[in-house]
């Protein structure tokens, strides 16, 4: 029968801000005095920023550029703050000028900017802003990193892992480099490359759940099912909640032949998450393997409500139909199977319903 594939996660890295540190500014064409007083004011703004009062920071960097409006580190400064607010529109603005007047060393402005068209799901200007903070600073870890994940995103893994491998050289503890090019490594089927990434994520930050779900993931494809078993008990024990892996981890137990275990860990994924249409699914696989064929399509029924595009679960609840001595309803799954694109619905339905 179709086993559904396990997801793999893509991890973000979190952005907590940037913030120059205090230090003097060219006062340019301004008046020493005013040149003075907004750096001043500037630094009054980085401790209100360092404190995390960003509303008290915004306005000393509002009055220092009032004194200064050349003050490109506190045009930076006011992006990052409106970034933070997600306020991104408003962020792209602030980063925009910084770069006019500063362009080149602004590969931070660049970094971020690309950061908040990302948000907005303006792939190409992220991409576009992400190869111009890698031109402007060819050490800038985070660049190379979020470059990468659009590039995966894009399926274009080679380059993806190039640009992880990048973040690593420039970043050595990057553990969520290290997962997501062991990500693209299990797209591309290397899985011994992707255990060693994977690992490697571990090594440097021993309590990403998600590494330890997607080390057993590659595990999995590679039939060490032990191991990809005691991986996921482990992304268990950092994260009570996580269905992901209780779904995967019930995967490893189906695919070794352990389907009542297996069950039992479909369950949990299901109690965690009703809406996660997979755990049905498979739990129907692993009641088939039982003989339970009324279960199978029971839950093949849940699962179709929730997500009426799993073409293994019309397979599946197909096959139990014909178990069940209903060709009729059997030849009707397999058509729908077939026409979500899956080969074994159109062999089904050439072998049994012509």
């Amino acid at each position: 029968m179709k086993k559904i594939q396990s997801i793999f996660l893509i991890s973000f890295f979190c952005f907590s801000g940037f913030a120059y540190s205090q230090d003097e500014v060219n006062v340019g064409d301004s008046t020493a005095l005013d040149g003075a007083k907004a750096q001043e004011l500037y630094n009054l703004g980085i401790e209100k920023f360092n404190a995390k009062d960003l509303a008290g920071a915004m306005n000393y960097f509002d009055s220092a550029i009032a004194l200064l409006p050349n003050f490109d580190k506190a045009y930076f400064n006011r992006g990052s703050i409106k970034y933070q607010q997600q306020k991104f529109s408003d962020a792209i603005k602030e980063f925009s000028k910084t770069i006019e007047i500063n362009p080149d060393s602004s590969s931070q402005a660049y970094f971020l900017r690309g950061r908040s068209y990302q948000e907005l799901r303006k792939t190409d200007e992220a991409l576009n802003d992400f190869n111009k903070a890698i031109k402007t600073d060819n050490t800038n870890a985070q660049a190379y990193y979020y470059r990468g994940g659009i590039l995966f995103l894009q399926e274009k893994y080679k380059e993806a892992i190039e640009d992880y491998t990048n973040a690593i050289k420039n970043k050595a503890d990057y553990a969520y480099a290290y997962n997501d090019r062991g990500s693209a490594k299990r797209m591309l089927e290397d899985y011994a490359g992707a255990i060693k990434d994977y690992q490697k994520t571990i090594l440097v930050d021993k309590k990403l759940a998600f590494a330890h779900n997607n080390l057993g993931s590659a595990y999995r494809n590679n039939k060490e099912y032990d191991k990809a078993i005691a991986s996921y008990s482990k992304a268990i024990e950092l994260k009570s909640d996580y269905y992901l892996a209780y779904n995967n981890r019930g995967l490893a137990k189906y695919e070794k032949g352990a389907y009542k275990e297996a069950i039992k860990d479909f369950d949990d994924a299901i109690r965690l998450k009703a809406s996660y249409a997979y755990s049905f699914s498979n739990r129907a696989a692993a009641k088939y393997k039982l003989k339970d064929y009324k279960g199978c399509v029971e839950d093949c029924n849940k699962a179709l409500v929730i997500d009426d595009t799993i073409a293994a679960a019309y397979l599946n609840r197909g096959i139990a139909r014909e178990m069940l001595r209903e060709e009729e309803k059997a030849c009707e799954d397999w058509q729908r199977a077939a026409g979500l694109g899956l080969k074994n619905g159109k062999l089904f339905v050439q072998q049994s319903c012509n």
